[in-house]
């Protein structure tokens, strides 16, 4: 019987000790993670200024969601009333040249790596361009100085790529909420006050352009863009993309994405005829190698005394 109870007294302290040392051990890990936690905070703290300044409920005070949306309609008819921009467009007499082509050079996910190299290219040549920002990108105090530069250049137009880039390339979920597509329009515009109605949905190359709309191969986008048109906003395609395939990789020649525009053009590939919109990201630019192709393609259109640069808002557009 006493060596029972010894035994039974021994496995007991053995049990004791082993959980003293599990519970030790857990503390420490747990004391550590806590530790990594706060240290993580902090530096994310530092670099993300801007997001941890913006007060979300400041920039969707400025709208209210569906059924009680930024635009109202006449009880009688289904014309949007609401003043806003989107009329600049109804009345404005468009004066194009008909002998002439046009090219629309757009660069989307700004403000971003390669965006001061853009800004710089497009200066010193004096050509028109377009840029698609994303509101969420300008979280540090040099990316917000290359969104303030685009804005400063006089050459340059800023427009609307949404503030989540849809929340972060997920794109179905996005798309099957056209009310979350509005609001995230909406709150990009809030927050960087665009001076145009001109939105480019992440991912997708749709048109809404007063009587005259393209879809992209999914259904989700489709009614997304048509709730955005119903709420005066200008949905912008491309015709075109100069895509860079890897990081590795450099860029197609500058001289073969040329021939490609004036393919286009004089073929009559484009949404609409005798113009051409380009899509580019501003992170292929971010090498000086690829920026020069840039630079080589804008000056072998500047070449070309048939074709005329121009900016996303003065794309013909009719409204009924």
């Amino acid at each position: 019987m006493n060596l029972i109870v010894i035994h039974s007294k021994l496995l007991f302290s053995r049990y004791n000790r082993t959980k003293l040392r599990i519970t030790t051990y857990t503390y420490l890990n747990l004391l550590s993670i806590s530790f990594l936690t706060i240290f993580l905070s902090c530096k994310k703290s530092e670099s993300n200024t801007f997001l941890n300044n913006l007060n979300l409920s400041e920039i969707y005070s400025g709208f209210k969601p569906k059924n009680e949306t930024i635009s109202t309609k006449d009880s009688t008819s289904n014309i949007v009333t609401t003043d806003s921009l989107y009329y600049q467009y109804k009345d404005r007499v468009q004066e194009i040249d008909s002998t002439k082509q046009y090219v629309y050079l757009t660069f989307d996910d700004g403000p971003f790596k390669g965006s001061q190299k853009i800004n710089k290219i497009i200066q010193e040549e004096q050509v028109k361009a377009t840029v698609f920002v994303v509101g969420m990108n300008a979280y540090t105090d040099k990316l917000q100085q290359y969104l303030k530069d685009y804005e400063d250049n006089d050459w340059i137009e800023v427009s609307n790529h949404t503030f989540s880039h849809a929340n972060r390339n997920k794109f179905k979920q996005y798309y099957d909420n056209p009310e979350m597509v509005l609001s995230d329009v909406i709150k990009n515009d809030s927050a960087y006050n665009f001076k145009n109605r001109f939105v480019r949905l992440p991912g997708r190359n749709v048109w809404r352009l007063g009587d005259h709309k393209k879809n992209d191969y999914d259904n989700g986008s489709k009614i997304s863009s048509d709730y955005l048109a119903q709420n005066q906003y200008f949905v912008f395609g491309w015709d075109y993309e100069w895509n860079k395939i890897s990081k590795k990789k450099s860029l197609d020649n500058s001289s073969e994405i040329y021939d490609g525009i004036v393919k286009r053009l004089n073929n009559k590939e484009t949404f609409k005829e005798k113009h051409l919109v380009i899509l580019m990201h501003d992170d292929m630019f971010d090498n000086d190698d690829d920026a020069e192709q840039l630079r080589a393609l804008i000056k072998m259109i500047k070449n070309n005394k048939n074709i005329v640069f121009e900016v996303a808002s003065n794309y013909p557009i009719s409204l009924s």
